[in-house]
């Protein structure tokens, strides 16, 4: 099926990523303002651990403090080896990944609508950046300038839900749009359009893992309540943050080839050693 997808012509290809989105805003737009519940707020695991309230709410964000930073240092490490579009796409990810980390921690200290603002913030840098490494990887680097337009898609997004939550009018809509589309856009430009670089089981996982973390998000009490052990607000942390390091890898390779190469090109060997 993957195969006989990626056969189609490009205009069908992309034909179907819009009618998905104009689809699901059209329905979005014809709902009701659905204002963030604050029983949201009330996660199963209340308990403190070494002193901090929500402990493996608040201590399980390390996990994109894994991804985020090693990422980083790959990223930089694999220098020319990538354009500067899939650069730039990468490393939006997973600097996004450590703000996730810091605002999500920040957050469940004392979760509450305002400093829900600064975990959701981040997030929209990590998954435009995801978005934009699979847009770079399958049609090059130079179209990552759509980074752009996703980041302040989301950004606007966060905005105007804490704006209606602040005028006693909540709306929820357009994040929870924003948030689905991201999934659903990166599932199919992975099922649709090759990549370049073999990076199709990575972005796979990355994906797998997020949609993984929702499911958790959503049993969170369910989960507690089989042995008072783990929430499932602290597995979602742990999928969410986990499932992005095949990419560190996959940049870690890139970086490796480099080297390789450089090493059996003496003119490459050379101008590395110049810079």
């Amino acid at each position: 099926m993957v195969q006989r997808g990626r056969e189609w012509s490009s205009a069908a290809k992309w034909s179907i990523v819009v009618v998905v989105c104009i689809a699901a805003a059209a329905v979005v737009a014809f709902l009701q303002p659905i204002p963030q519940p604050l029983a949201y707020h009330q996660f199963a695991d209340q308990r403190t651990v070494f002193g901090v309230a929500h402990g493996l709410d608040v201590l399980s964000n390390l996990a994109f403090l894994v991804s985020g930073p090693l990422g980083l240092f790959f990223v930089l490490k694999a220098g020319q080896m990538l354009d500067a579009g899939t650069r730039w796409a990468f490393a939006t990810l997973f600097f996004g990944l450590v703000l996730t980390s810091l605002g999500s921690a920040y957050y469940h200290l004392a979760p509450d609508n305002q400093r829900l603002v600064f975990d959701r913030l981040p997030m929209i840098i990590a998954m435009s950046g995801c978005v934009g490494a699979v847009v770079a990887d399958r049609f090059g680097g130079a179209t990552a300038w759509s980074l752009t337009g996703l980041i302040a898609i989301g950004l606007w997004a966060v905005h105007q839900w804490s704006v209606s939550e602040q005028l006693g009018r909540g709306d929820l809509r357009w994040y929870a749009l924003y948030e689905g589309l991201i999934i659903c856009v990166g599932a199919l430009l992975l099922w649709l359009f090759p990549s370049r670089n073999g990076a199709t089981p990575a972005f796979v996982i990355a994906v797998a893992g997020n949609v993984a973390a929702k499911v958790f998000e959503v049993l969170d009490k369910p989960i507690y309540t089989l042995g008072g052990m783990v929430s499932g607000h602290t597995l979602k942390h742990l999928s969410a943050g986990l499932a992005f390091l095949p990419l560190v890898f996959l940049i870690r390779r890139i970086g490796k080839e480099r080297m390789v190469d450089d090493s059996m090109r003496p003119d490459l060997a050379a101008a590395g050693s110049e810079r």
